[in-house]
């Protein structure tokens, strides 16, 4: 269950339940004769992801900006080498 947890609190969970929630709206529309644009679903959805970033719910893990740093750090080293 704490997995669980700890997936809900990444980005990559978010953005793909967000696309998720785009494509189930859109569907049921279609199947009940009525029109959603979908800015108006991003527009909530961002809303809301703002909402869960500001309260700290969403963030990203320590392990990410590591390995983003390092990936960083890394293409930067090979940017000096090449010059």
């Amino acid at each position: 269950m704490k997995k669980i947890f700890e997936k809900m609190k990444t980005y990559s969970f978010w953005v793909s339940l967000s696309g998720a929630v785009v494509v189930l709206v859109t569907a049921l529309s279609k199947a009940f004769g009525f029109s959603v644009e979908n800015q108006v679903i991003e527009d909530i959805i961002m809303s809301i992801a703002g909402v869960l970033v500001v309260l700290g719910i969403v963030t990203m893990p320590i392990e990410e900006n590591k390995e983003k740093k390092d990936q960083k750090d890394e293409k930067n080293d090979n940017e000096e080498e090449n010059k």
